[in-house]
């Protein structure tokens, strides 16, 4: 289950979450699914979205385009969520616009920054619809991300939607890490397998998420 079909079954009013966020057309276009509009209306859009081939994977670049918008809609739930709890946290990527880039502008770099007195963080964002990381105690990271926030030392905080679990890490500490050079889920390109420290996983709640967080910023 991609992005868009997960937080389609729990929040069906997507389009109107996306505009309550203040959503560009060109993003709201995709999410509904208009390829003809997005297409006659939004040509810039629908030239970047097509050159996306490379994270696209397996899907059409409309299935990947819902997918990237609706992740988008999940990251901006969780920040204001912590923001409300507290956190004081900003987007950092560089689709923090929320507008789809050319391929040759999208990066691996952090989603937001978390700070606390004086002090901040990076903090990437990600989650899982299957309850993957929790069964099997791993997680594989696309490309060069691992070594990214690894030499960035960000905070990874990835929640687990099906058990409404998360998991927060410092990716400037030690890990146990396998490099596969092609890996079938993302479409036969390199990905990080990394090992979970054994009960990582907590019970998802705000304020607890937003102390554990300012106790490592």
């Amino acid at each position: 289950m991609g992005a868009y079909q997960h937080m389609s079954s729990l929040h069906p009013d997507l389009v109107d979450k996306a505009k309550q966020y203040g959503y560009p057309e060109s993003s709201i276009c995709i999410l509904s699914g208009d390829e003809a509009k997005l297409k006659a209306e939004f040509s810039e859009t629908y030239k970047n979205l097509n050159s996306c081939k490379h994270n696209r994977d397996s899907r059409t670049a409309m299935e990947y385009g819902q997918d990237l918008v609706a992740s988008w809609l999940f990251e901006d739930y969780l920040m204001e969520s912590l923001q409300e709890a507290g956190i004081a946290i900003i987007g950092a990527g560089a689709d923090k616009n929320r507008e789809v880039l050319p391929t040759t502008k999208v990066s691996a770099s952090s989603d937001c920054v978390v700070s606390y007195e004086g002090k901040e963080r990076l903090l990437e964002l990600m989650s899982d619809y299957t309850g993957y990381w929790a069964k099997y105690g791993k997680m594989e990271l696309r490309d060069a991300k691992f070594t990214k926030m690894k030499n960035s030392k960000s905070l990874f905080l990835g929640v687990s939607t099906v058990d409404n679990k998360y998991i927060l890490l410092d990716m400037g500490g030690e890990f146990e890490v396998k490099f596969i050079e092609s890996y079938f889920l993302y479409g036969g390109k390199p990905a990080y397998s990394v090992k979970l420290p054994k009960q990582s996983m907590k019970d998802l709640n705000f304020h607890a998420l937003a102390s554990d967080i300012i106790s490592k910023i």
